[in-house]
């Protein structure tokens, strides 16, 4: 009788590993940015379209470049989730099929997540983009787009 109680009790456990993380987790808010004040506001589809390879300029004229954060980076994975829908594996897919066909390139991949480094690559590419949680994004910078979670 106590093993039936015992399993019944690690089958829920199992089965609903967050039940009681779910209430402590924070929920993240994405800002796409830039160190450049002229760059537009962005929709989610041109967000997408960025992010995804099919346009690299905004406006129809002003070429820009794009900053990824490490592969190995929490922030990517949510990020890409919750723009494209998308896990790091599928957008390393998606990405070496377009290289290997020669339609796109991927974006940068910077060392470290840390918005030091961010800053550091948009203040070295003046038409930079990146992206990184709301709350660790300077004043000064010019929010494109946020992406929350559920849209």
């Amino acid at each position: 009788m106590q093993a039936n109680v015992f399993l019944g009790l690690l089958v829920v456990f199992l089965c609903f590993p967050t039940f009681a993380a779910n209430n402590d987790e924070k929920e993240v808010n994405f800002a796409v940015f830039s160190l450049n004040s002229t760059f537009p506001t962005l929709s989610k589809s041109k967000a997408r379209m960025l992010y995804k390879g099919r346009t690299k300029k905004l406006n129809g004229s002003i070429k820009i470049v794009l900053v990824d954060l490490p592969e190995s980076s929490i922030h990517r994975e949510e990020f890409y989730e919750m723009l494209l829908g998308k896990s790091i594996p599928q957008m390393n897919g998606y990405w070496a099929s377009l290289s290997f066909s020669g339609k796109g390139t991927p974006p940068e991949e910077l060392n470290g997540d840390d918005i030091k480094d961010i800053l550091e690559w948009l203040n070295n590419n003046p038409n930079g983009i990146a992206y990184a949680p709301v709350e660790s994004v300077p004043e000064n910078a010019n929010i494109l787009i946020t992406i929350s979670q559920g849209e």
